[in-house]
């Protein structure tokens, strides 16, 4: 059974025909750009995607990944052509389109015109252009192609040496945010986190608008690693945004900074997506490379939850085949884990030995391991608990038992747990008989086999596991 979640970009490619719906098969979560699209597109989109997961009986979590304070280039009617060594002229919206340069591109940024200084050097679309700066005005840049390319609507800038302090959430944010509270997004996900703040200001947000959905926490800005584990601790999860990290960092660190991310989310006990370019070349082909096979392989046994795909599902030639081959990548990944020994890690000792819910998860997770146990069941109100079974499980599969459907659907995004809805019951006899005729009925459970469950007592109090039993079938 793949443990490792796939998260995919819903977009124009997926909404064509039955598109959605075999992509729908295999994606255990959705992510809607903010980026791009409107807020009527994102209506019918999730509108669909909420109808097919019940129609298919799943459980899958939609999350709406905020633009947050990135600058972009304007709309473009088509792709504009910087070609190396032309000169051309970026411009504030409003104004007259200029002539004579070889190319021109709106941008909708009046900070950008303040800040430039000749010679600086701008990356775009995620580094893939190079533009260097040569004069500026109030409304003019002019730039020299250093290194060229179609230049698409609303692709990334970022100015090399420039250091502007910005709003963690910018106007269209606050904007999308109320949307996605309005039409119960599952999380958010917020784009250049710097600080724990950041990720607080808009939980407040939130709050404020009657939403109780967290956040993940992408982790793509140089500041943001010195200030990793303040930003864990206020955290959902989090994300490991490759595209931008390489474009402020430089792409020969990415590796590297990807397994120190990871690693620092699982000794927090926090899921963590791994994003980017994980199969970039099937926007055009059928198939993968052998190289993003394993750079998806790689990823999974540094021990991310889940690795997600953007403009591959979403504008893409091959959407669902994309979303096909990051399942059989996954699986045959998951299928040469390295299995977690039952041994106690270190850097979880001090959380163990302080905390008697992640102490009673990790007794779980070893007595699993030890009896050949069929399934780890985990009572969760809020899915605390099943976060920390999906960080400490070895090769049990987990079920996190909720009332919640919204809990349910989170849990989408946790490395091999499956969701299971119950329903509300007084006590714990009753809770485990229905579980008793759940596991039955649906999960293969068969004369003989064991399942460890653990539990709180009060029942249906959020972070309360203080109790593990062990049920013979």
């Amino acid at each position: 059974m793949r443990k490792t979640k796939l998260v995919m970009t819903l977009g124009p490619a997926l909404m064509q025909g039955d598109r959605l719906r075999e992509a729908l098969k295999e994606a255990d979560a959705v992510r809607l750009n903010a980026s791009h699209g409107d807020p009527e597109s994102r209506v019918v989109a999730l509108e669909k995607v909420r109808s097919i997961s019940q129609e298919l009986g799943r459980a899958i979590p939609v999350f709406l990944d905020l633009q947050g304070p990135k600058w972009r280039v304007g709309l473009l009617e088509s792709p504009v052509d910087l070609a190396t060594g032309s000169e051309g002229v970026f411009y504030a919206p409003g104004t007259e389109v200029p002539t004579g340069f070889a190319w021109a591109a709106p941008l909708p940024h009046p900070e950008l015109f303040e800040g430039a200084e000749p010679g600086q050097h701008w990356l775009l679309d995620d580094g893939a252009i190079t533009v260097k700066i040569l004069a500026k005005g109030s409304e003019l840049l002019k730039a020299e192609v250093v290194i060229g390319g179609p230049l698409k609507a609303r692709k990334g800038v970022h100015p090399i040496g420039m250091d502007i302090n910005v709003d963690p959430l910018t106007e269209k944010d606050h904007a999308d945010i109320r949307w996605g509270v309005e039409h119960n997004v599952d999380l958010f996900a917020q784009s250049f986190v710097r600080r724990a703040s950041d990720v607080q200001q808009l939980q407040a947000i939130i709050h404020h608008l009657g939403g109780t959905q967290p956040i993940i926490a992408k982790i793509e800005h140089p500041t943001a690693l010195a200030h990793l584990a303040e930003i864990l601790d206020v955290s959902w999860g989090v994300m490991v945004a490759r595209g931008d990290l390489g474009v402020e960092l430089g792409v020969e660190r990415v590796p590297g900074l990807q397994k120190q991310i990871i690693k620092a989310a699982r000794k927090a006990l926090k899921p963590v997506i791994t994003a980017t370019q994980m199969l970039e070349s099937m926007i055009e082909h059928a198939q993968p490379t052998r190289a993003e096979a394993s750079d998806v392989a790689n990823a999974i046994w540094d021990g991310t939850d889940a690795v997600m795909l953007s403009a591959e599902s979403a504008s893409g030639a091959y959407p669902v085949e994309a979303v096909q081959w990051l399942a059989r990548i996954a699986a045959e990944a998951d299928a040469n884990v390295k299995q977690r020994t039952t041994t106690l890690p270190e850097d979880l000792a001090e959380k163990v030995l302080a905390r008697t819910d992640i102490s009673v998860a990790f007794a779980a997770c070893r007595t699993a391991d030890e009896i050949n146990a069929r399934w780890i069941v985990a009572f969760t109100e809020g899915g605390g608990t099943a976060r920390m079974v999906s960080r400490l499980a070895g090769r049990t599969p987990v079920l996190g038992a909720t009332v919640d459907e919204l809990t349910a659907r989170r849990m989408g995004i946790l490395r091999g747990v499956t969701a299971l809805i119950i329903p509300r019951v007084a006590s714990t006899d009753e809770m485990v008989e229905v579980v008793r005729d759940l596991l039955l009925a649906k999960h293969d459970v068969g004369s003989f086999d064991r399942v460890v469950m653990t539990m709180g007592l009060p029942l249906w109090k959020s972070g309360t596991t203080n109790t593990m039993k062990v049920m013979t079938f």
